[in-house]
């Protein structure tokens, strides 16, 4: 089968093409034939070792859609010739079939194009975790998305605005600034554009700040979040594409030492969906709700691009590139 490989840590060119065995499906696994796979920063983070390093060689991904051709023992024999997607797991998922945990595999409804799962999948249950089990949004509520128009930012725009909240995009150019107010914004900023994003959400709010700020940039927009906050507001990390946040004095959270603007008794809360979505049942449900959501028309399956799966370097550098508004899939 063709897969695709990294074998030492670097850049997009690091992502081999390579000839692999078809794998076998052992106690407990599904091997599943995958049609789209979706492409996440992690993946580039995986790529490149960093913020951490990972067991190479590695076939990446943790995400893919496509149809269960095999069911080894313990795994639901039903599930052969079942439309499926799989995440949450790491590895062997650049490739045309992959070996996967059966707890980490959900049935999809028929109907249900593969594309659209996979573009949804990751990253719309992530923003489902993110706004309605580790912070649980609803009318009234002022939410700041930091780097709204990315697949994920913008699947948490759609939820959060779905919800009732009151929602401020800040973006990183004035199109995705535009492209974050057809996704429900009711503000939205673009940092090229707005010299001091803090001073853009005080000013709409009144001076308040807001009740929650999601965050996927660490280092890069760390403090900027934390001054967006209202008293009692919660500043949400999720991810750090711009580097590890660097240490910190915990009592700047009180707003009772000088730094920042004074804002107090805030809360910093570092969520992986992962440890929400422990269980295959965890996992069907988030993918239930989040497929609910689409089918209702509150959340929309914003393909950016697609790429055969031998040009995944390709994909890798046009994600690095955030320019892209979306997903982007590798077809298999």
């Amino acid at each position: 089968m063709l897969a695709v490989e990294v074998s030492r840590h670097g850049g997009p060119e690091e992502l081999v093409v390579v000839e692999r065995p078809e794998p076998a499906a052992a106690v407990g696994q599904v091997v599943v034939r995958n049609r789209w796979i979706g492409v996440n920063y992690v993946d580039l983070q995986h790529r490149a070792g960093q913020p951490y390093p990972v067991g190479l060689p590695l076939i990446p991904g943790t995400e893919a859609a496509g149809t269960v051709v095999a069911a080894g023992a313990g795994a639901d024999p039903g599930l052969a010739g079942a439309p499926v997607v799989h995440f949450g797991h790491l590895g062997g998922v650049y490739a045309e079939l992959t070996a996967v945990p059966a707890e980490f595999v959900v049935p999809l409804a028929a109907g249900v194009a593969l594309d659209a799962a996979a573009a949804v999948t990751m990253n719309g249950t992530t923003a489902y975790v993110l706004t309605s089990l580790a912070s649980r949004i609803g009318p009234g509520d002022v939410v700041v998305v930091q780097a709204a128009t990315g697949a994920t930012g913008g699947a948490v725009v759609q939820l959060a605005a779905a919800a009732g909240a009151e929602v401020i995009a800040i973006t990183s150019s004035a199109g995705k600034a535009q492209a974050a107010a057809g996704l429900g914004a009711r503000h939205s900023f673009a940092r090229a554009e707005v010299p001091d994003p803090v001073a853009a959400v005080l000013s709409v709010t009144g001076g308040r700040g807001a009740d929650v700020v999601y965050d996927a940039g660490g280092r890069d927009t760390f403090e900027m979040s934390l001054d967006m906050l209202a008293t009692r507001g919660t500043l949400v990390l999720y991810g750090q594409s711009g580097g590890p946040v660097d240490p910190f004095d915990p009592g700047r959270l009180s707003g009772i030492t000088g730094a920042g603007r004074g804002a107090g008794s805030l809360t910093l809360r570092w969520v992986a969906a992962g440890h929400y979505l422990a269980s295959q049942q965890d996992r069907a449900a988030a993918v239930a709700a989040v497929l609910g959501q689409v089918a209702a028309g509150r959340l929309s399956p914003r393909i950016a691009g697609r790429f055969p799966l031998s040009r995944a370097s390709e994909a890798h550098a046009v994600l690095a590139g955030r320019k892209v508004l979306g997903k982007i899939l590798l077809q298999a």
